[in-house]
């Protein structure tokens, strides 16, 4: 907590007396009389405010700070009583007791309107008012200008936080605890998503600085729970000494136990301002949109869709134009800005990269208007791009759906929304076969396997090949996709 200096208060001619007419009206000063009155001067001797030096709100227990001594001045006036006094900070009045004590509440909240709620250090400047009553007459004193200085009570953040546990053997700093970007103090909320495991899921968090540490245990500062073994999925946490998992040693591991909560990822939010915490499963769809450059950032239709590889590999394949910088949305989150997936700094354009959805920034293609294909790896939080051989794949004018639901006779068109990857939304009136082709034309078509072989109610996706066999495709409507050059092909059902 900061403390507060005050400066002594001057001898009889240093004070101001103001009488209470309309030259003084703070409207926080005791009851006063019609301002019709005539004041009446009030008579001092010395009086003295004496400063306690800095205080660390932190350490103060009580619901009043002490922030100096008084003397109040000598009244030559028998009739004069002192009625109390007050602190004026710029704009802000605050009531002050004989003590010299004020609602610790009141002053926090001015320093921490002026300067945020970083603990360091903070001076404030301000006059302390004494109020007098003389036969019905309200007087006040003014003291010379004070300093005040103060310590916000608020917790040490650092700029980042480390998720170690059973995700990543218990070292290294793959999963990135991060906030919005802002001041930490403006924005306490830090988030990190990671892989779920086999078996109980223990880990700790830590501050960035450990890692500076020769062992990161060594760090005062570790985040955990009272209890080890904690497997409440929200609640309070502990910055601590590592507690060697040992109820009460200091900050001790989350456990969340094997089959309780199921999830694919678990999703943890640290609020490192109120200490408390919450752990979110997240069950992978398999379906995830890019929103970029190459599709003119549209954030309304679900346009540009990643091919799913396996259960949390999914990639996409065009040629990267514009500003080449893209995000990427779940299908659960899609058009939600806050939820977007992203490179920890905005504009990354590494060959590879860490995935963050807490104040994700943009990820930059490594090269501009050239063929690359990004990988987005959700089991490792990371991506990579790769560089097409061919530069130069073949274009098509169209490309097209045709089956039994046009008697193979004409085409459903589909859009080209990014550089070879096209889209459609689809209805498939009576359940039946159809295929890709393009240029409406049978030279080029795509397929799979033979007659029947995929049935996109049991898979959305599947590489084709040129002269494949017919698809099968359930009565339904569906956003259907085609990448030209990988052959991969979608259809999610809406």
């Amino acid at each position: 907590m900061k403390k507060i200096f005050f400066a002594a208060f001057a001898l009889l001619s240093s004070f101001a007396l103001i009488s209470c007419d309309d030259d003084y009206n703070e409207g926080l000063m005791p009851p006063m009389t019609s301002p019709e009155e005539t004041p009446q001067v009030v008579a001092f001797g010395n009086g003295a405010v004496t400063a306690l030096g800095t205080i660390d709100l932190a350490t103060v227990t009580a619901d009043v700070v002490k922030l100096c001594n008084i003397v109040p001045p000598t009244v030559t006036d028998a009739d004069a009583t002192l009625s109390g006094y007050t602190l004026t900070i710029g704009d802000e009045v605050i009531d002050m007791n004989e003590n010299g004590e004020v609602a610790k509440g009141d002053i926090a909240a001015i320093v921490e309107g002026i300067y945020g709620k970083r603990p360091v250090e903070r001076e404030l400047t301000g006059v302390v008012r004494a109020y007098y009553a003389n036969n019905g007459q309200s007087m006040v004193t003014v003291s010379d200008p004070i300093t005040i200085k103060l310590i916000p009570a608020a917790p040490v953040i650092e700029a980042a936080y480390y998720y170690v546990g059973a995700a990543n053997s218990w070292g290294g700093q793959t999963y990135k605890l991060v906030n919005g970007g802002g001041d930490v103090y403006e924005d306490p909320i830090f988030t990190v998503t990671v892989p779920a495991q086999g078996g109980d899921h223990w880990f700790k968090i830590m501050p960035e600085s450990a890692f500076s540490l020769g062992n990161i245990w060594d760090s005062p500062s570790v985040v955990g729970v009272y209890t080890n073994g904690t497997s409440d999925m929200e609640g309070k946490f502990i910055v601590d000494k590592n507690g060697d998992d040992k109820e009460g040693s200091g900050a001790n591991s989350w456990c969340i136990k094997e089959g309780d909560v199921p999830g694919d990822f678990y999703k943890i939010t640290l609020n490192m301002m109120d200490q408390t915490y919450t752990i979110t499963p997240i069950s992978l769809s398999a379906q995830y949109y890019l929103v970029g450059a190459a599709n003119s950032w549209s954030s309304t239709a679900k346009n540009s869709m990643f091919t799913p590889v396996s259960k949390t590999v999914a990639s996409f394949t065009t040629k990267w134009t514009g500003d080449h910088n893209l995000k990427i949305w779940s299908a659960d989150d899609f058009g939600d800005w806050g939820k977007c997936y992203g490179a920890l700094t905005d504009g990354d354009a590494s060959a590879s990269g860490t995935l963050t959805n807490s104040g994700a920034g943009a990820i930059v293609c490594p090269e501009g208007d050239a063929y690359y294909t990004i990988t987005l790896d959700f089991g490792s939080m990371t991506y990579t791009w790769t560089k097409l051989d061919n530069q130069a794949p073949t274009e098509y004018d169209n490309i097209s759906l045709i089956g039994e639901f046009n008697g193979w006779s004409g085409d459903h068109e589909l859009t080209q929304v990014a550089p070879h990857n096209w889209y459609a939304e689809f209805t498939q009136e009576n359940s039946g076969m159809l295929k890709y082709r393009a240029n409406h034309d049978w030279g080029t078509n795509w397929g799979f396997g033979n007659d029947g072989d995929w049935n996109v109610s049991e898979g959305i996706s599947q590489i084709g090949t040129n002269g494949g066999g017919n698809i099968y495709v359930p009565a339904g409507t569906y956003d259907v996709y085609l990448n030209d050059i990988t052959s991969a092909m979608i259809f999610v059902a809406k």
